[in-house]
């Protein structure tokens, strides 16, 4: 399956040189009658940001890629050097957390837990993401998101609030009582993702912050692949991720994340009156009494710090405005990717 997908979708796997390039055609046996519209397509990977760029403006591109192919800098980079190009900004559905492994002390500790929380600046995160990055909970926040937390809600929450200094006291106060201090400190490791640059400032930012509260690590990059592997074993103690989900539904992110038994839960979490609250919200047939009911649970896991969520990453998408057909979800990463209506008015 991962070295030649199958599937029923518009386009079939014609090459894939990993690294390189991927190359799909029409597949002729598709369902909807007239589509595909287009023969076939070339996805090039690039890992360079200034090549994609200079490949978009110079007409050998016709659209940009997936979610971190294009930064805040990039698409002005872009309106500046190709004025009729198409750029749109939305939020991805994701959320840039750091994951602790409530199954490997001292971090089933809660008091632990809390420290790590407020000792972390978020919205130093959201700077360093330069443009690409907001303040949200773990289920999309508003205006993009339906469900989740406002900035107001966010406030009351542990590591959200604008006083950093008041909140890491609270910070080493919680981690003097765990037995942690400047004589004594926790040595951790921290595992990242190999090979793109936000991951890598993002984890060297958690890293930085936490030193602050008596937390030394160092990081260690790991391929994609491996570093799912160890996140769903909990062969960690801590690491650096984005977790996306389909679409903009509370149930995508509370039975993937926080179930028990849930293969992407993570960070090991396991509460039996969380879980009774995820199927309370999921069988509310009233969307305000559910809204309420999403956005308790969203605290509730704040407070025991399931993850600690730092940022909900946004993103941008470029095309030519010959690429007809196009429609972006504003709303997530993996809803507008069939393609199956785009055409080239060349």
């Amino acid at each position: 399956m991962r070295q030649k997908p199958i599937g029923t979708g518009p386009f079939k796997l014609a090459e894939w040189k990993p690294n390189d390039v991927i190359r799909l055609v029409k597949n002729r046996d598709y369902w909807k009658p007239g589509r595909p519209y287009l023969d076939a397509m070339e996805w090039r990977i690039m890992p360079s940001q200034s090549t994609r760029i200079l490949t978009f403006v110079a007409g050998q591109a016709d659209m940009t890629g997936g979610p971190n192919t294009v930064n805040a800098n990039a698409r002005k980079d872009i309106r500046a050097q190709s004025p009729k190009a198409v750029c749109e900004v939305a939020a991805g559905n994701v959320t840039a957390s750091l994951l602790i492994n409530h199954k490997a002390p001292p971090f089933d500790n809660l008091k632990v837990r809390r420290a790590i929380s407020l000792a972390l600046d978020r919205r130093e995160f959201v700077k360093a993401m330069q443009g690409d990055a907001r303040l949200g909970g773990f289920v999309m926040s508003p205006p993009f998101g339906n469900w989740g937390l406002t900035p107001e809600q966010l406030e009351a929450v542990p590591g959200f609030g604008k006083d950093v200094e008041r909140n890491r006291a609270q910070a080493r106060k919680l981690m003097a009582e765990a037995g942690y201090g400047p004589n004594n400190k926790l040595k951790v490791n921290y595992i990242v993702r190999q090979g793109t640059s936000s991951f890598l400032v993002g984890a060297s930012l958690v890293a930085d912050q936490l030193r602050s509260i008596y937390i030394e690590g160092e990081l260690e990059q790991k391929e994609y692949t491996v570093l799912t592997g160890m996140l769903i074993k909990g062969a960690y103690t801590l690491a650096f991720d984005r977790t996306g989900t389909a679409i903009d539904d509370p149930d995508n992110v509370f039975y993937e994340m926080f179930k028990c038994a849930s293969v992407r839960n993570y960070s090991k979490y396991c509460n039996r009156e969380v879980e009774a609250k995820i199927e309370e919200q999921s069988a509310a047939v009233d969307p305000v009494k559910r809204k309420n009911l999403v956005q308790a649970l969203d605290l509730l896991l704040q407070q025991d710090v399931a993850r600690a969520v730092l940022f909900q990453p946004i993103s941008t998408a470029c095309w030519h405005p010959y690429v007809k057909g196009y429609l972006r979800a504003t709303n997530g990463n993996y809803t507008h990717y069939r393609l199956e209506d785009v055409w080239l008015d060349k």
